[in-house]
């Protein structure tokens, strides 16, 4: 009797260890078993504690079914909420965002998504003549970027840190200077500046007249002041009192090993050489030396080179008239004295300007020898109605 009780015991453990209420029930068992065995002997006790103990396992059993089905359940209404709350965010979100692009009906055709700048551009470039077509070509031209929570309280200064530790950027912007007329349409077809009379459709070109008025430049990043919300660029193509909408850093994927381009792209267009004469080298570093040095502070300063912000200057001025800065029609010009062999005109010299920081630039071109002398450097003309910089603010 002694030996199959034992046994029984044991098994009752082993079959009771983890359930919730594996102590408690043993414990009663135990009681029961000490109880049925001084009343009847060891042989009815034994036999009586296993039947008693396989009820109580099936017990424990169908606890620990019951227990799950209830843990399922209460996962998956979990579940259901979380996802139910999530769908509704999302809903709520977009129309949210379908009540700030003014959208009454359901399709997304009609949608205009209302963007503001995070900040504008500060740049020598006051005027949409004279600026550089891509920053690129111009590595000398210095700007700042010059950032606002007017719009978005998370423009901190927290939000620039970790930008110094790039080299380069992309500037999401608007083109401002444009004169395109909103209420006319615009034209499919457009004569890029290489392309010299060649009409591609707009949409394979750069060019700033576009159904949505974006642009998106690469430049160089020079430095970052946190402080002072200051982004300071070098290489920019962008005139100043440019709205600026992002910027994103630039990293190696955006590199493409195996571009294409169109034949025009690639047409080498620059003049073969840049001259100044004494007197206007002479104006340009000297006499109106505070102009171009104080303009926004831009050239105020020496480069991590060593050069003045002078000499940075003039280097800029250089870039941007080797890439022949004149308007389509003279460029134009110019494809004609190269397809006359080079036969002597009458006017193959020209004489043009265009507003450079705080002087205005002027210059002739060769059209024969691709050769551009500036002639003068004047104080910037404050009558000039179509100054970007009389109107940025």
């Amino acid at each position: 009797g002694q030996q199959p009780l034992a046994r029984s015991r044991r098994e009752g453990r082993r079959l009771l260890s983890g359930a919730p209420s594996s102590s408690l029930v043993w414990s009663g068992l135990e009681s029961l078993e000490e109880a049925i065995t001084e009343r009847h002997g060891g042989v009815v006790g034994v036999a009586t504690l296993g039947v008693v103990l396989a009820v109580a396992v099936w017990w424990e059993r169908r606890e620990r079914e019951r227990l799950s089905r209830e843990l399922a359940l209460e996962r998956k209404l979990r579940f259901e909420e979380r996802r139910g709350r999530t769908r509704a965010e999302v809903s709520l979100r977009n129309l949210r965002k379908q009540a700030l692009r003014g959208v009454h009906g359901s399709s997304s055709e009609s949608a205009a998504l209302v963007v503001r700048p995070i900040g504008v551009v500060r740049s020598p470039f006051v005027k949409r003549a004279g600026t550089p077509r891509q920053g690129s070509l111009c590595p000398h031209a210095r700007a700042v970027l010059k950032l606002s929570a007017a719009h978005f309280p998370n423009v901190t200064p927290s939000a620039l840190e970790g930008l110094e530790a790039y080299s380069h950027a992309w500037v999401l912007f608007e083109f401002h200077a444009n004169t395109d007329d909103p209420t006319k349409r615009l034209a499919s077809k457009v004569q890029p500046p290489r392309g010299y009379g060649e009409r591609v459709g707009w949409i394979a070109t750069r060019s700033p007249h576009r159904a949505n008025p974006l642009g998106l430049s690469l430049v160089a990043v020079a430095a970052v002041d946190a402080a002072r919300l200051e982004v300071h660029l070098r290489a920019v193509d962008l005139c100043d009192g440019t709205p600026v909408f992002d910027l994103k850093p630039a990293v190696p994927w955006d590199q493409v090993a195996d571009l294409r381009v169109p034949a025009w792209v690639s047409q080498n267009d620059e003049m073969n050489d840049v001259r100044w004469t004494p007197d206007a080298a002479r104006a340009f570093l000297d006499t109106h030396a505070d102009l171009v040095r104080g303009w926004r502070g831009l050239y105020g300063d020496d480069d991590d080179d060593g050069h003045s912000g002078g000499d940075d200057a003039r280097r800029c001025v250089d870039e941007l008239l080797r890439q022949d800065p004149r308007s389509k029609r003279r460029r134009h010009q110019r494809a004609a004295a190269t397809e006359a062999h080079r036969k002597p005109r009458p006017e193959s010299t020209s004489s043009f300007n265009f507003p450079f920081a705080g002087v205005e630039i002027f210059f002739d071109v060769d059209d024969l020898d691709l050769v551009v002398t500036v002639t003068d450097v004047r104080p910037l003309a404050a009558a000039n109605e179509d100054l970007l910089c009389l109107t940025a603010s």
